[in-house]
């Protein structure tokens, strides 16, 4: 479970939130997007997660949570989703990045948006995206928080 958030970006407001979320087409889910107006991401303590479905790694450690004007400029929130750009379907949202340069995203198209983890290896160098490389880590991202552990 998660305990606590770690070099967490600077505080974000309501509005720079909507703003994100209009320019982008999306709708967050309530628990992700309460949980950006409070840390706006950061690195979460634990911080390994199950990961299901994936032979030979069943679970995944979250390097950092993106944020909105993040400190870091490959933790920012923004710049993530706008570098993937047209190369993955809309609705998906890069919301953390993981020790092995991995993502975990929310399906936004999904009504619940569940969390799940990309692999990413085989999108580097061709940016094609294939619905085989994600794998299923939570229903949705209030699980996602209570299910982080120490590795």
């Amino acid at each position: 479970m998660l305990q606590d958030v770690v070099e967490p970006n600077a505080t974000i407001g309501e509005i720079e939130l909507r703003s994100f979320a209009d320019r982008h087409g999306i709708r967050l889910p309530k628990a992700y997007a309460e949980f950006l107006l409070r840390t706006n991401g950061g690195q979460p303590v634990p911080a390994a997660f199950p990961i299901a479905g994936m032979e030979g790694n069943p679970s995944g450690v979250i390097q950092a949570f993106f944020g909105l004007k993040a400190n870091i400029g490959t933790e920012d929130l923004e710049s993530n989703l706008t570098e993937l750009g047209e190369t993955v379907p809309m609705g998906i949202l890069p919301i953390a990045g993981t020790e092995g340069d991995d993502f975990l995203i929310l399906d936004l198209r999904k009504k619940d948006a569940p969390v799940l983890f990309w692999d990413r290896k085989p999108f580097w160098g061709s940016n094609l995206w294939d619905e085989s490389d994600l794998y299923p880590v939570a229903a949705d991202f209030e699980l996602l928080l209570r299910e982080l552990h120490e590795l």
